[in-house]
């Protein structure tokens, strides 16, 4: 009995050559390095691809034809050398036009054609020295197509597989540029002339960051919203942090107002729009903007805004410790007393200063009598201190309304 041959587990047993598949694989072993320049021949005929591809240089494609062939040969030959992974020519080949970005529909070309090479050197064998062995010989037909079918199986896997390696390097390098960004490495000429590449931006690029805070799923990660905007036009990277997400999108031709009505059809959650900015130096300091922005955001109505929606909130968001102490100062006793009453002083209080500081525009908004927010705007300056015809009184109260 032959010696087991090693091949890939995944992959289903090398069936045992026949004898007459055997006979004459091994008559035609020693001519594996010109039927593999056959197989390189055929393939350029047959294949535009191969003809005219600068992706594999000459001598790669002739190497790699002719390892294949010697391998297939052995193998029907029952001749692969001990140990030797029979399937190791077809997983070479695969990884490097995988890593060329050669078509996986070609190199299985590749395999079908190998076939008609191999099949067509064993007829004209037997033809020319045993011709009565070819009613034998076409019955081994289908043995030489499962070879050849189980090589293509395990190049397509192979290839598959280093797709998906590259594809995660390619994303692992990606989210360690943007996290480089957010660090600040914007300043180093280097770092940003190997981001742009990696990036496939440009120093004339309008850009901005923005900061997602999701909404809290039961189970699972929130789907990124890189997809979304693709299909708006806007390219864009990601990086999901521990409880948020920070994206650099391309504004290509759009506006951020633009923008920001697609992330509100799409963000199930906060988001923080950054201004616009030219290019990836200023990207750290955009990356505090949108984070102020998202900070500056009601935490119990979700939604989505630019900077310069909110600069007044963001001016407060910024220092939090003295937002407190505006609030502290301005509200004084109103602070002090129940919080139903609380929020309808301070209701009334915002309405006031959004309708222009007229009474009957509140009242109306409102849907009460004109003599009650008169009623409640001096229980407010009573509690508070604040004269509401003082403009830098009214100024404090402003800040408060922001903090609140």
């Amino acid at each position: 009995m032959s010696p087991q041959r090693a091949g890939d587990s995944r992959l289903s047993p090398v069936p045992q050559p026949l004898a007459i598949t055997r006979a004459l694989a091994e008559r035609l072993l020693p001519r594996a390095d010109e039927l593999g320049t056959v197989l390189r021949d055929t393939l350029q005929a047959k294949d535009e691809r191969y003809a005219t591809t600068n992706q594999i240089t000459a001598e790669e494609l002739l190497r790699s034809c002719r390892e294949n062939m010697l391998r297939s040969l052995q193998s029907l030959a029952d001749q692969v050398p001990p140990g030797v992974n029979v399937f190791d020519a077809a997983q070479t080949t695969a990884r490097r036009r995988a890593d060329a970005g050669f078509p996986l529909e070609s190199l299985l070309h590749a395999y079908r054609l190998g076939t008609e090479v191999i099949w067509a050197a064993l007829l004209d064998e037997a033809r020319s020295r045993a011709p009565e062995m070819l009613d034998e010989l076409l019955d081994s037909a289908v043995q030489v197509m499962q070879l050849i079918d189980l090589m293509s199986t395990a190049a397509a896997d192979e290839y598959r597989t280093r797709e998906l390696e590259a594809e995660r390097r390619n994303t692992e390098r990606r989210q360690a540029i943007l996290d480089g960004l957010l660090e600040g490495r914007a300043a180093e000429p280097g770092f940003v002339a190997e981001a742009m590449r990696i990036l496939e931006l440009t120093s004339h690029n309008r850009i901005v960051v923005v900061v997602i805070r999701h909404r809290a799923l039961p189970t699972g990660t929130p789907p990124s919203p890189g997809s979304s905007l693709a299909a708006a036009g806007f390219r864009s990277e990601w990086r999901l942090r521990a409880d948020r997400e920070v994206g650099i999108v391309d504004l290509g031709q759009s506006t951020v107002p633009q923008l920001v009505i697609r992330l509100r059809s799409i963000v199930d959650g906060w988001a923080g729009v950054s201004q616009e900015t030219v290019g990836l130096a200023d990207v750290l300091t955009e990356f505090r903007m949108a984070e102020l922005v998202l900070a500056s955001l009601p935490t119990d109505k979700p939604g989505v805004a630019a900077l310069t929606e909110r600069l007044p909130e963001v001016l407060v968001a910024a220092n939090r410790p003295i937002a407190a102490r505006i609030r502290a100062r301005a509200l004084g006793d109103l602070l002090t007393i129940p919080l139903d009453k609380q929020e309808s002083l301070l209701e009334t209080l915002d309405h006031w200063f959004a309708s222009n500081r007229s009474t009957s525009e509140t009242a109306a908004k409102m849907h009460c009598h004109r003599n009650t927010v008169v009623y409640r705007l001096k229980q407010i300056e009573e509690l508070t201190g604040c004269r509401l015809d003082d403009g830098r009184d009214q100024l404090l109260l402003r800040l408060a309304l922001l903090t609140s």
